[in-house]
């Protein structure tokens, strides 16, 4: 027997209020807030937020604005059944940027683009990602490493005031 018409459409409605809920509470965002900084009132967000209506691309592009989020994110979070996708490219706007990259790209290539294969593609993103990590390396050896500094600093003894 087949199930519902109206399942799938149930199940994207209960990602989109999840996912749109977790970006929510990583911005310490209020519901007010955000439907002040989308230009809607607040019983629009709040049926939104809650996976009310059709899925609103409009609607989804004015709650990354609000909330600083990446739109493309919030899409394949629902698209994909992973709100952490939504969570985890929030604040680089990983995906957008991507997407940013590839309108860049197509206007330098226009429509050649077509010709390059899925395999000059991936390995193009995995000379990305080994870039990426080489980043994150020496992000993480710089942080610790003014760590270390700030903490020694804040052990020394304060030199003594001179009595004047």
């Amino acid at each position: 027997m087949l199930g519902s018409p109206m399942a799938p459409l149930a199940r994207q409605a209960r990602l989109l209020a999840r996912t749109l809920k977790a970006i929510k509470q990583e911005r310490r965002m209020t519901s007010i807030e955000i439907a002040l900084k989308m230009g809607v009132g607040l019983r629009t967000y709040q049926d939104f937020e809650k996976g009310k209506g059709d899925f609103d691309l409009w609607k989804i592009r004015r709650f990354a604005k609000a909330t600083r989020s990446d739109a493309i994110g919030i899409v394949l979070a629902v698209m994909y059944g992973n709100p952490k996708i939504a969570i985890v490219v929030m604040r680089s706007k990983f995906l957008m940027t991507g997407w940013l990259s590839f309108v860049e790209l197509w206007r330098t290539l226009g429509d050649r683009i077509r010709l390059i294969p899925s395999t000059q593609v991936l390995l193009g993103m995995r000379k990305t990602g080994e870039h990426l990590q080489q980043f994150l390396d020496r992000r993480a050896a710089s942080m610790e490493a003014w760590l270390e500094t700030s903490l020694d600093e804040l052990y020394e003894d304060p030199e003594e005031a001179e009595d004047e």
